[in-house]
């Protein structure tokens, strides 16, 4: 057997009581935590749940998967992921692979960034596609998750901007104006009124509704995420005036 299990969106506390139920259960507990910036502690979770949990790197479950599913042909094996086990489709491959080796699967779900967002008065069914800002290098400058923006934008979606690991707000709009200047697709300019989410599910949680512009003075640390609303229900503008800088 093979247990996906979301730790949830903030730290240890967030796994479900089922997911904390399975991995007692389990025989072996990995965690892969670099697919995002989870803010948790593994050795408080050893406690919670009784064992030692091993961190896996990304190669052990991108290249060699083979290892932790041959383990759990013969045993009980649950792997912990940040937020939800299915968000990142990483962990969509790794219950393809089992699947395939006729080894059986199970995914324990919790919180992930995709509903705590809910929590800024912006309706859920009214997003369109996400979009991740990359920080650009001397060799390497994409911009098509701008373009992303722009067709929601055209449909009067709200775009959910995740960031790079590590990548802070004031960071992320600065790429995304200096990207609107190039483009000139009146998505994103000094003035154009956004939400920025820092910390979402801790004690330290901070969501702020203003200008871009306004918003490189502000100090939004990872994790983080930037949404751009398109046209907004009355019951939307009412509630995120809440946040209002």
């Amino acid at each position: 057997m093979l247990y996906l299990i979301g730790l949830g969106i903030w730290d240890e506390k967030d796994i479900s009581l089922k997911g904390v139920e399975k991995c007692k259960e389990s025989d072996l507990v990995y965690a892969e935590l670099y697919t995002a910036n989870w803010g948790g502690s593994l050795e408080n979770l050893d406690k919670i749940i009784g064992k030692k949990i091993k961190e896996i790197p990304r190669s052990g479950m991108e290249e060699n998967i083979e290892k932790i599913i041959s383990e759990a042909k013969k045993m009980i094996v649950s792997i912990l992921v940040p937020g939800d086990p299915l968000v990142a489709t990483t962990h969509t491959h790794v219950i393809t692979e089992a699947r395939n080796s006729g080894v059986e699967t199970k995914i324990i779900h919790s919180s992930s960034i995709y509903s705590v967002i809910a929590k800024t008065g912006l309706h859920i069914y009214k997003f369109g596609r996400t979009a991740t800002v990359v920080a650009p290098t001397k060799d390497y400058a994409p911009d098509s998750f701008y373009d992303v923006a722009v067709e929601n934008k055209k449909m009067g979606l709200h775009t959910l901007v995740l960031l790079d690991i590590e990548m802070n707000v004031k960071r992320a709009v600065e790429i995304l104006l200096e990207i609107e200047e190039r483009k000139k697709k009146d998505v994103m300019k000094r003035d154009t009124k956004i939400l920025a989410c820092s910390r979402l599910g801790s004690d330290e949680e901070k969501i702020v509704y203003g200008k871009a512009g306004e918003l490189l003075n502000e100090n939004l640390s990872s994790p983080a995420v930037i949404i751009i609303p398109g046209k907004m229900h009355f019951s939307e503008e009412e509630f995120i005036e809440k946040w209002n800088k």
